[in-house]
């Protein structure tokens, strides 16, 4: 009887992990993105630069939900590809359990952040490696330093929810599962705020990546057409030797020289007299006023203040400078300061963080019940 219960249960708890894995791709990358260059960019094969930013905020956006399985695909290829070779440098280096479980997370830590800002920094989203990063890290290197100490703890606490809410969550209590849920989640935003936030400063030490100039469309020529043979019946198409030569002939009047025309009147004949055109009618109504408009001459600018104003928008006070420079974005002194936290507070965010807690709670009930209908 378990068999019957355990194939419908297998099959929707795989659902509800796709699930889980779209929503988390897609508030990953969405603050992520936002984070790093202001606004939130789908997943295209084609990137733009760091630079292209208005403001420092999450931008929560309603899409359609293949969107977000891409978004989860997206941010599973990047975490594959660089746990993969972590993995197994940590098999090779050594045996030990925990010694090659440090190893493999200690160079996906090192890793996984470059992929991703790689994947913004690029002409590719798909590409998980660009050189030209290093060149940013290396002109930042207190911001790079800062965020792999404030990333350290926050990734192993992912870690090792990881392993205990989803991979083995029938080893702790499900009132464990349920604590431990949300602060995972929790987790997970504030390390994708981080990432971003790096990404941010290196912003400012990247050039601005100039785009190719598109190519110009070649045109398609179109096949000529054959020539159509000469019908004498109707004269149609290219005339015969014979045709050309019983043309008539007219006479130059300048070199007094034959020339051949062809559908040419022969000479003598007067040309036929075109006839006269009619006169335009012109419609005139009651109300209609025949008087032409005159316009008045330009009014006299030389007794007003508008040589003060334009002088005035030329050289702004300083006061109106200063609140100008501002308001304009820079870079800022302290990446990971409280600026990385606040949007937390934001109902949307909220609304991302239950969303993704509850799935989360979900997913390990449903691999505590697989556990306990697995036949043995």
């Amino acid at each position: 009887m378990s068999a019957f219960v355990f194939v419908p249960l297998l099959v929707l708890t795989w659902i509800l992990g796709l699930a889980v894995v779209a929503h988390a791709g897609q508030y990953f990358l969405s603050i992520v993105e936002s984070s790093s260059t202001g606004m939130a960019q789908n997943v295209a094969v084609r990137g733009r630069s760091f630079r292209e930013w208005v403001k420092d905020g999450i931008d929560w956006r309603d899409e359609p939900f293949a969107d977000y399985l891409l978004k989860g695909f997206f941010l599973s290829y990047l975490a594959v590809l660089w746990a993969g070779p972590a993995v197994v440098v940590g098999r090779l280096a050594t045996d030990e359990p925990g010694p090659r479980l440090a190893i493999a997370a200690g160079l996906f830590w090192l890793g996984f952040p470059i992929g991703v800002l790689s994947s913004l920094a690029s002409g590719s989203r798909w590409n998980p490696f660009w050189p030209g990063l290093f060149v940013g890290l290396a002109r930042r290197p207190l911001q790079t330093l800062g965020f792999y100490l404030t990333s350290a703890p926050l990734l192993a606490v992912l870690f090792v929810l990881f392993d205990l809410v989803l991979l083995r969550p029938s080893q702790i209590a499900l009132a464990w599962v349920v604590a431990l849920a949300p602060v995972g989640v929790l987790a997970l935003f504030v390390y994708a705020r981080l990432v971003g936030r790096l990404g941010l400063s290196l912003s400012y030490s990247l050039p601005d990546a100039e785009e190719p100039e598109p190519r110009p469309a070649k045109r398609k020529r179109k096949p000529r057409r054959p020539a159509k043979a000469y019908d004498e019946k109707h004269r149609w198409g290219i005339p015969t030797e014979e045709f050309v030569e019983e043309t008539p002939k007219l006479v130059n009047p300048y070199d007094d020289e034959e020339v051949t025309a062809y559908g040419v009147a022969p000479a003598g004949v007067p040309a036929p007299e075109e006839p006269p055109k009619p006169a335009p009618v012109v419609h005139t109504f009651e109300d209609e006023d025949d008087t032409p408009l005159v316009m008045e001459p330009a009014a006299d600018l030389s007794q007003t203040d508008r040589a003060a104003v334009a002088a005035e928008l030329a050289n702004p006070p300083e006061h109106e400078v200063a609140l100008y420079l501002t308001s304009r974005p820079t870079e800022p002194a302290n990446p990971y300061g409280a600026g990385s936290l606040t949007f937390l507070f934001d109902m949307k965010t909220v609304q991302a963080w239950l969303t993704l807690t509850a799935g989360v709670v979900l997913l390990a009930l449903g691999q505590r019940a697989l556990d306990a209908l697995r036949p043995s």
